[in-house]
């Protein structure tokens, strides 16, 4: 600090000197770019020492088996949870901190760790183990040590102590305003769902488990007929292994997230006309439970869910019938996808009364993300997409109800203050029967919510009260209109959200709608894209 003081006053004397001559400002000029390759050096090795804390951290909870409970993004970096109460934090170091004239930040040296023959992670310069007095250094357990780095004053070169600060190596690695890159090249909690992965400048790769919350999903209610079998698909996480318990005379089995449940014999004197399924997930000590309704129903009445799951419905998926294609507008309204269940007759129907006589049928579909991303999703070109704020970017996994796979999304509505014709979406029945349609579940798209939430050239947000309406047909032509609120200026829908129709009572057809909300001048301005699912139907 001395010799820094020293140098200061030189400094400033030939600068006063120089000023005599030419304006002032030249002082100050040569004063702050001191001050700013001070402050840069300062910088650059605080975060040198932070982000090799951090790295010793990573390597504790690896060999520990700790699990991460959070990465959350800063201005600066990541900060890191750990499951057994500590933190980590990681500092950005590329574009950082400013050195001579705006340059990059400093550069640091290439600090990692390498896993030894033993199974032990050492401390690493550019790929080789450090080693001190014919030692290795450990970056783990009890004789761990976490290394300290300094710029030495003199020489301009990084040092590195291995006995908290007693004594300092050169690393043979100028300290200049070149790339300013950190420790750490990248940190990814995505592109491997249950793992963050943390990448360092020298391509060293540490992945870390993280801690899942306990959960079993699985339909809450549905009849049978004697000795009837149905399948479900189940949404199961952070569970290690699962038991149940079914009502006498029912028959269970759970295999790969399926769950097959069949109906006791008529002739059965001692089975249970009713009950419930428990399922019990085990993970450790921690314990999760779901539970679901069964009954056997007498008579002709039967109950069914359409989950769009499983074989038959495969061709009908977007992501096979038209690979690559991520709109309506692309599919557009093709003669064959007319797809009808087989137990319950349901089907989709093409509105004709919208504009031009274009409309769009239910589309079996996969896509969903849970980003927002207005150049990506604030358009129509991938107004497809369910909005899955648990989920992943771009996934066809899991963005369906109850983390199904597969849902029902299109687009259409029909304005109630501007004549611009009948575009609603239909759901009817294949063989022309009345049915009720109970219930089934509602969740925003992409496009719809990214809108709603920002608006965009063609809309504004969210104005007032975004209403949903569910209008039944019955056999005599007679209709019948449910509503509920979707969103408002507080808040949007944003998961799969049950709707009770029981209401509408037996209708031949379904159409749904969308007011309310926004209105750009011209009439309802939202994107009137939607997506449901798990319909349940009785008849």
């Amino acid at each position: 600090m001395r010799k820094f003081f020293t140098f200061l006053a030189t400094m400033l004397l030939v600068v006063s000197n120089w000023s005599c001559e030419y304006d002032d400002d030249g002082l100050w000029n040569a004063v702050d770019d001191l001050t700013n390759r001070v402050e840069a050096v300062e910088k650059a090795v605080e975060n040198a020492n932070n982000n090799i804390a951090a790295l010793q951290k990573l390597v504790d909870a690896l060999q520990k088996n700790v699990s991460i409970e959070s990465v959350e993004q800063t201005a600066n970096g990541y900060t890191i949870k750990f499951t057994d109460g500590t933190t980590a934090t990681i500092t950005n170091g590329k574009d950082g901190q400013d050195g001579i004239n705006g340059q990059d930040g400093i550069n640091a040296p290439a600090i990692s760790v390498v896993k030894g023959e033993d199974g032990c992670y050492y401390w690493a310069l550019d790929g080789k183990i450090i080693e001190v007095d014919g030692h290795k250094v450990k970056a783990e357990g009890q004789d761990g040590v976490t290394p300290q780095l300094r710029i030495n004053p003199t020489t301009k070169e990084w040092e590195m102590s291995t006995d908290g600060g007693l004594t300092w190596e050169p690393m043979g690695v100028k300290a200049e305003g070149q790339s300013g890159d950190s420790l750490f090249a990248s940190v990814d909690v995505t592109s491997k769902p249950g793992f963050a992965i943390f990448t360092l400048a020298d391509g060293t790769v540490i992945e870390l488990p993280m801690k899942v919350e306990m959960q079993i999903t699985m339909p809450e209610y549905d009849s049978f007929l004697y000795n009837e079998t149905k399948e479900y698909q189940l949404s199961i996480s952070g569970v290690e292994k699962m038991t149940w318990t079914k009502p006498d005379g029912w028959k269970v089995v759970i295999s790969n997230n399926m769950m097959s449940v069949t109906s006791p014999a008529q002739d059965n004197p001692f089975a249970d006309a009713a009950g419930s399924i428990t399922i019990i997930g085990l993970t450790g000590d921690s314990a999760c439970m779901a539970e679901m309704r069964v009954e056997v129903k007498t008579g002709n009445s039967h109950s069914f869910t359409v989950t769009f799951e499983g074989q038959d419905w495969e061709k009908w998926v977007v992501a096979n019938y038209k690979p690559n294609m991520f709109s309506t507008t692309g599919i557009g309204s093709p003669d064959d996808y007319v797809w009808v269940d087989a137990d319950t007759q349901l089907t989709t129907g093409r509105p004709t009364g919208f504009m031009n006589g274009w409309g769009y049928p239910w589309f079996v579909c996969s896509y969903n993300s849970n980003s927002l991303d207005q150049s990506k999703y604030g358009g129509y070109t991938y107004d497809l997409y369910v909005y899955n704020p648990n989920g992943v970017e771009d996934s066809t996994k899991g963005g369906g109800a109850q983390g199904s796979d597969n849902f029902l999304t299109t687009y259409g509505y029909l304005d109630l203050e501007h004549p611009y014709g009948d575009g609603r979406p239909i759901l009817k029945f294949a063989d022309g029967m009345a049915r009720t349609i109970t219930s089934l579940y509602i969740a925003p798209t992409c496009y719809f919510y990214s809108v709603a939430s920002n608006g965009n050239a063609l809309s504004p947000s969210v104005e007032k009260d975004i209403i949903f309406h569910a209008t039944g047909v019955a056999e005599d032509g007679q209709e019948k209109t449910l509503t509920m609120v979707f969103g408002s200026k507080s808040g949007i829908i944003k998961e799969w959200t049950k709707w009770d129709l029981s209401e509408l009572g037996p209708i031949v057809e379904l159409r749904l709608n969308q007011s309310g909300g926004a209105d750009n001048g011209y009439g309802y301005s939202l994107p009137a894209y939607y997506a449901i699912d798990d319909i349940t139907i009785e008849w």
